[in-house]
């Protein structure tokens, strides 16, 4: 099987948003229902924003891999898994569909009914492995789907140091230590660049500051 099941001391907490990074829609299907697969996930958006339910909520699916965000390690644990058709980066990575964004908006309201899911825990895969993976990527758009991550965060310090700014985003402190660069890059990713790097200028810090306190 490509699925297992939550322990029963974990709770959903988390949705984290993926693209698929393959050619089509039909092999995604394929391989994300596939028992013979090391992968799967609780939903699947296509371009034209069918809704694909693969996995029963109680299951734990196999989306996050080796992860964490804050404190929480294993995010597959607590998490929904929710895939976007994409080629993605290797295959040609393209802007995401206003019927994806329509039905994916529809979903994670559907899911925060149930599992009272805030804001702040609508995570990228990029976000949970910045060393690893580059999904959804910069051309997702999350205000299109009326998601405000950093509402709660309340900071007024314009001097706050890049590190400091990394943890309040999400960022364990062992990643950031370990990944710096990564995570900003992940950083970036979320606030749709469209040059990514590593380096770290006045625009930046400036930018990441505002998102922020959003």
């Amino acid at each position: 099987m490509n699925y297992s099941s939550r322990k029963k001391n974990k709770t959903v907490k988390y949705i984290v948003l993926h693209y698929t990074g393959m050619i089509n829609i039909q092999s995604a299907y394929s391989r994300l229902n596939s028992t013979l697969s090391d992968v799967s996930a609780h939903y699947l958006i296509s371009r034209s924003g069918k809704i694909y339910n693969l996995l029963c909520l109680k299951f734990k699916a196999w989306h996050a891999g080796k992860s964490q965000w804050k404190n929480d390690k294993n995010i597959n644990d607590n998490s929904i898994g929710i895939e976007l058709e994409n080629k993605g980066h290797d295959y040609g990575y393209t802007e995401f569909t206003d019927k994806q964004y329509k039905s994916l908006k529809k979903l994670i309201y559907f899911l925060k009914s149930i599992y009272r899911i805030n804001d702040e825990c609508i995570l990228f895969h990029s976000d949970i492995s910045p060393n690893r993976k580059k999904d959804p990527g910069e051309k997702f758009k999350l205000k299109k789907i009326g998601i405000s991550r950093f509402n709660n965060c309340k900071i007024k310090n314009e001097n706050l140091s890049v590190i400091k700014m990394l943890g309040l985003y999400g960022f364990s402190e062992k990643y950031i230590k370990l990944h710096f660069d990564d995570c900003i890059i992940a950083t970036k990713r979320s606030m749709n660049y469209k040059k990514i790097t590593k380096n770290i200028d006045k625009k930046f810090k400036k930018d990441f500051y505002n998102l922020l306190i959003q």
